[in-house]
């Protein structure tokens, strides 16, 4: 699996869910904060491939 899926998965779904709550409701928080959870999203990426890697390594 290439290093750079998993990031970049986390930053499409985040940012699905952040348009979605923001054309459905009149919430300002997410406008405010959208940024910090899209960055938030990358990092949860670059954690899962982590633990991807070393799953792997460890069943070999």
């Amino acid at each position: 699996m290439n290093k750079k899926f998993l990031p970049a998965a986390g930053i499409i779904i985040v940012t699905i869910i952040l348009v979605t709550i923001n054309e459905l409701t009149e919430l300002t928080f997410i406008k405010d904060y959208a940024l910090i959870f899209i960055i938030a999203g990358m990092l949860f990426g670059v954690w899962l491939t982590k633990i991807a890697e070393k799953s792997k390594e460890k069943n070999k």
